[in-house]
C-alpha cells in the first residue's frame, strides 16, 4: 500500500509528522551567523553530479538549442550559422534543422518507426544537422504545414530529444514558417530571430505573412536585426530587442595573411568587389553603368544570381561574375578587393537590412562604399562612403581609393572587434537568461543529515539543471560532517552559510534570502530530490503568467495535504521512476490549480511577494505551522497559491522528526498549533486528502455514481496486465486519449512500471489505474477498448472497440464471436485510432451488455 494512505489514515503523531511545513532538520535556538561566499568553478567530488553522455564540464548547466532556420547549414554562412556556432563554442549543444524534410506520405507511423528516418548528422563540435519528416514534401516559403505535418514534425523533435537527453531547450525561429511546429512542442521557449522584412521578399506567400504577426505575438522573446525591423515588431511586442549583425573578425582579419584567389591575380587596377547574394534587390543597373564609364576599374561580384537579369553586364569585359565561393575561401577574394562595396537598390526590403558584409569589409580594413542604407547610416557613418545616384557612387569610391592609409584601415578593423559573433551570442544569451530563465534563489535549511543534503544538491545540480540557478544553504548548527562538508564547497552557484546555534526553520530561510539574488525564491528541504531541470520552470509558470499569484508548490509522493500523489513509482535512491515522471507530465501537462495550503517542503514565490508579506514568523520555533501561517498571510496580502500539477519533487519526509521523542513531538505540535490559532482567531483545519474520484467507492453503485458526477465521456481500456517502460500499443494508445483531457480514462492493469495497482489509482488527469474490475459491473461506460485482453469482461457500455492491430486474427475472432457487438477498428498508428475516438465521443449508440 502507498505510503501515503497508510500514514494519513494512521493517529494523531504520524499523521502530523507528515506537515509539510515541519522542518525535519532543525533543532531549537538561536545563534551567531557565519556567511560564507564560495570560490566559482570548482565543484568538490562529495557533491558533483556525475557528467555522462555528451553533456560534459560546463554543459551541464547550459540549455540546449534548437535553429529553426531561413537557410541551410553549408550555404552560404550568415547570422543562423554564426550565432548557432557561437553557441556551441560557448558549451551548447546545438541541433540546426534542414530547411527540406523527408516526407512520409504515410497513414499512419509510430515514433518508433519515425525514428529510422529522422536523420542526425554531427557536423561541427556540439552541432548537429537534423532532418525532420513531415507528412507532405513542403516549400519553406509557400507552404503551409497541414495538422499532420505538424504531427510528424513535432514527433521527430521527440526522437532528438529523447536521444540526447534535452531537457532545458531553447527554440531559435528564423522564419515563421516553423511557428506550427513550435507552438506544438512542450517544454521549451521560443525566441523569433528577425532578420528580414518578409514582406519585402517576392517569393513568400501571404501565408507567411499571417504566421509572422502570430509568431511576433506568441515568441517568449523577440529579436531584430535592425532599427526598422525593431519598430515594425514594437508596434505588435513593445519588449523586442534590437541586435544587430556582426562579424566573424577572426575569418576576415587574417584577409592580409592569405593568398589571393588564382581567379584575381592576374588583375591589374582597382578591383571593385562585392560578395553575397545577387538577386532582385541587387542594382546590376548600377554595376553597369559604372563599368562601361570605368574601364580602369575592375567589378568583381561574387555569388548566387538567381533573381537578378545578369545579361546586362555579361557582355562588359571588366565584371567578372564569379557565382557562389565557399566561406572559408572569401578572405582570399576579399584581399584583392581595393574598395568593397554595397550596391543594394533602395526598397522596403534593403531599408530594413543590417548587412553582415558591412562588418566583414571592415574586420578586413576594407574602404566601403554603399548605398544610401538607413542601417549603414546607422552603424557606421564615419567609415563608409555613401551615394545616392550613380555618379555620386563613382565619385565615393575614388575617394575611397584615394584615402587609403593605415590609420583609416585600423579604424575600421577596431570597430569590427567591437561587433564581433562573441559579442552578439554574449548579448543573446543574456536575453535569453534574462527573459526567459530569471535567476532562481534555492535556500536548503539544514541539520544534520548530510546524506540528504548531498543527495538533494546533486539532484539540484545534475545535468540539464535550471541554467540561471543560485543555491544557498544554510546549517543550523549540525554536530554530523554536514558543516564540515558544505564548508569545503566551492562552487559559484552555491552560497555557504554556517551558523553556530539552530536558528530554526524560519530564521533560517530568512537568513538565507538575505543573501539570495534571485527574481524568485524556492524554500527547499534538504530530503528532497528533484527531477530534470523542468520542475522550476514549471513551477515559475504560473508566476510568471499571473500577476496575482504569489506562490506555487509541486506534487509530492509524500506531503500531508492535497499536493500528495495518489499514485507515485518511484524509490528513495533516485526518486522518481523516470519513465512514470515523462507519463505523469504528460498526464498533466500545463494543469494547475487554485488552494488554501501549500507544503514548504518546496515552495516557489516571487521576490515581491516575500519583501510584501515579510519573513517567515519565528514564533513558530524550530517549525510546524510556520507553513501554514505563511500561506495565510500570503492570501491576506491579495495572492492566490497555486498548485503547479504537472510538476513534481521528492520528499523522503519528517528525516528528524521521526527521532524526536512522542512526548517533545507532542508538545511542539500543540504549543505550535495554539500559537496559530491565536494569531488567526480560529480553529486549524486538517488539510484536505489527495484528490481521487473514486476515494471511498467501494461498492460498484458508489463507482458508478462517481463516474456519473464526473460529468465526461467514461472509456475503459482493456489492456494487458502489467504497463511497462518498454512501451506496447495499448500504452500509446492511452497516452493519445489522454492528451485531450477531456473524457474519463479508466485502464485495466495489475501492475504500473514496478508498482502494484491496488483499488483505484489516479495516474493523471482524469486517468484512473484500477485491478477491481468489479467494482464496474453497475456502470454505464461510454467505450471499452479492448487492446490487448484476451478474454470478454462483463461491464456495460454503448460501445464495444477492437484494435485490430492488438490481437492476431485468430484471437481477435474469438474475441468476436464472444461479443457480437464488438467493433473491429482497423488503423496502425495508435494516433488516428484515439483521434477517431475522440471525434465520434458524443456519438455513442445506445447502452450495450458484454458478458462473458
Amino acid at each position: 500500500m502507498n505510503t501515503k494512505e497508510t500514514r494519513i489514515g494512521e493517529p494523531v503523531r504520524n499523521q502530523l509528522s507528515m506537515k509539510a511545513g515541519i522542518s525535519a532538520h532543525l533543532r531549537a535556538g538561536a545563534g551567531e551567523i557565519l556567511p560564507r561566499e564560495t570560490v566559482p568553478h570548482a565543484v568538490p567530488p562529495a557533491i558533483s553530479p556525475p557528467l555522462s553522455g555528451n553533456r560534459g564540464g560546463t554543459t551541464s548547466e547550459l540549455y540546449d538549442v534548437f535553429r529553426f532556420p531561413v537557410i541551410d547549414w553549408h550555404f552560404r554562412w550568415q547570422r543562423p550559422q554564426q550565432i548557432s556556432r557561437q553557441f556551441a563554442n560557448q558549451g551548447h549543444r546545438v541541433f540546426y534543422v534542414t530547411t527540406e524534410m523527408i516526407p512520409l506520405p504515410l497513414e499512419a507511423v509510430t515514433k518508433e518507426e519515425l525514428a529510422r528516418y529522422v536523420k542526425i548528422k554531427k557536423i561541427a563540435p556540439r552541432v548537429w544537422n537534423v532532418t525532420l519528416c513531415s507528412h507532405a514534401r513542403l516549400n519553406l516559403y509557400q507552404d503551409q504545414m497541414s495538422p499532420r505535418d505538424v504531427e510528424l514534425l513535432s514527433l521527430s523533435v521527440e526522437v532528438v530529444k529523447e536521444k540526447f537527453g534535452i531537457i532545458e531547450m531553447v527554440s531559435i525561429v528564423d522564419l515563421p514558417f516553423w511557428l506550427p511546429l513550435v507552438e506544438n512542442l512542450t517544454q521549451h521557449t521560443t525566441v523569433y530571430d528577425c532578420m528580414d522584412d518578409h514582406e519585402g521578399f517576392s517569393t513568400n506567400a501571404a501565408s507567411m505573412l499571417q504566421l509572422e504577426e502570430r509568431m511576433i505575438r506568441r515568441a517568449d522573446l523577440v529579436l531584430a536585426s535592425s532599427q526598422g525591423l525593431l519598430e515594425k515588431l514594437q508596434s505588435l511586442r513593445p519588449d523586442a530587442s534590437l541586435l544587430r549583425n556582426a562579424a566573424d573578425v577572426g575569418h576576415f582579419a587574417q584577409t592580409a595573411q592569405v593568398p589571393t584567389a588564382a581567379e584575381l591575380e592576374e588583375i591589374r587596377g582597382p578591383v571593385i568587389g562585392y560578395y553575397g547574394a545577387i538577386s532582385d534587390w541587387f542594382d546590376i543597373d548600377l554595376i553597369r553603368e559604372l563599368a562601361e564609364k570605368r574601364k580602369d576599374w575592375t567589378f568583381v561580384l561574387i555569388g548566387h544570381t538567381f533573381g537578378c537579369d545578369i545579361s546586362k553586364v555579361e557582355r562588359l569585359k571588366n565584371v567578372l561574375l564569379l557565382g557562389e565561393k565557399p566561406y572559408d575561401q572569401l578572405p582570399g577574394y576579399l584581399r584583392r578587393f581595393d574598395v568593397a562595396m554595397i550596391p543594394f537598390k533602395q526598397n522596403r526590403l534593403t531599408k530594413a537590412t543590417n548587412p553582415v558584409k558591412l562588418y566583414e569589409y571592415l574586420a578586413a580594413g576594407k574602404p566601403v562604399v554603399s548605398t544610401e542604407l538607413p542601417e549603414v547610416a546607422a552603424v557606421s557613418p564615419q567609415l563608409v562612403e555613401m551615394a545616392a545616384d550613380p555618379a555620386s557612387f563613382e565619385q565615393a569610391i575614388q575617394t575611397a581609393l584615394r584615402n587609403k592609409t593605415a590609420e583609416r584601415e585600423k579604424e575600421r578593423r577596431e570597430f569590427a572587434r567591437r561587433h564581433s559573433w562573441e559579442e552578439r551570442y554574449a548579448d543573446i544569451h543574456e536575453l535569453i537568461v534574462q527573459q526567459m530563465y530569471p535567476k532562481v534563489s534555492v535556500i536548503v535549511v539544514t541539520h544534520n543529515n548530510w546524506s540528504y543534503t548531498q543527495q538533494c544538491l546533486r539532484s539540484l545540480l545534475r545535468p540539464g539543471h535550471y541554467p540561471n540557478l543560485e543555491i544557498v544553504v544554510v546549517d543550523n548548527a549540525s554536530t554530523d560532517q554536514t558543516a564540515q562538508r558544505l564548508g569545503g564547497i566551492r562552487d559559484r552557484r552555491i552560497k555557504i552559510i554556517l551558523s553556530k546555534r539552530n536558528l530554526g526553520f524560519a530564521a533560517g530561510n530568512s537568513r538565507g534570502i538575505e543573501l539570495a539574488t534571485g527574481k524568485y525564491y524556492i524554500l527547499l528541504n534538504n530530503d528532497t530530490i528533484v527531477p530534470d531541470g523542468t520542475w522550476i520552470t514549471r513551477l515559475l509558470r504560473p508566476l510568471r503568467e499571473h500577476p496575482d499569484v504569489g506562490m506555487t508548490g509541486p506534487m509530492s509522493n509524500f506531503v500531508g495535504n492535497d499536493q500528495a500523489l495518489d499514485h507515485f513509482v518511484g524509490n528513495p535512491a533516485s526518486g522518481a521512476h523516470p519513465d512514470w515522471l515523462q507519463d505523469f507530465y504528460r498526464f498533466n501537462q500545463g494543469r494547475a490549480r487554485t488552494t488554501d495550503l501549500l507544503g514548504f517542503f518546496c515552495v516557489a514565490m516571487k521576490r515581491e511577494v516575500w519583501e510584501k508579506v515579510g519573513p517567515l514568523d519565528t514564533g513558530y520555533g524550530i517549525g510546524m505551522f510556520e507553513d501554514d501561517d505563511y500561506c495565510e498571510r500570503v492570501r491576506a496580502a491579495g495572492y492566490r497559491l497555486v498548485v503547479v500539477e504537472d510538476a513534481f519533487v521528492y520528499h523522503h519526509g519528517s528525516a528528524t522528526i521521526r527521532k524526536m521523542q512522542p512526548d517533545v513531538y507532542n508538545e511542539l505540535w500543540e504549543k505550535n498549533k495554539s500559537y496559530f490559532e491565536r494569531k488567526w482567531g480560529k480553529a486549524w483545519r486538517t488539510p484536505s486528502r489527495p484528490d481521487n474520484l473514486f476515494a471511498l467507492a467501494e461498492t460498484p453503485g458508489q463507482t458508478a455514481e462517481r463516474i456519473r458526477e464526473a460529468g465526461v465521456p467514461c472509456i475503459l481500456i482493456l489492456g494487458e496486465n502489467k504497463w511497462t517502460a518498454q512501451a506496447a500499443r495499448w500504452q500509446y494508445l492511452v497516452r493519445e486519449l489522454a492528451s485531450s483531457q477531456n473524457c474519463l480514462l479508466i485502464i485495466n492493469t495489475l501492475r504500473h512500471y514496478n508498482r502494484s495497482i491496488m483499488g483505484f489509482r489516479k495516474g493523471g488527469h482524469l486517468l484512473y489505474l484500477t485491478n477491481r474490475m468489479d467494482l464496474l459491473a453497475e456502470a454505464n461506460l461510454d467505450a471499452v477498448i479492448y487492446c490487448g485482453e484476451p478474454a470478454p469482461i462483463p461491464v456495460r457500455a454503448k460501445r464495444l472497440i477492437a484494435d485490430s492491430f492488438a490481437y492476431p486474427e485468430d484471437r481477435l475472432g474469438l474475441l468476436s464471436a464472444a461479443l457480437p457487438d464488438l467493433e473491429r477498428w482497423v488503423f496502425r498508428d495508435p494516433a488516428d485510432f484515439a483521434r477517431r475516438l475522440k471525434e465520434e465521443a458524443l456519438e455513442f449508440r445506445p447502452l450495450v451488455q458484454s458478458s462473458s
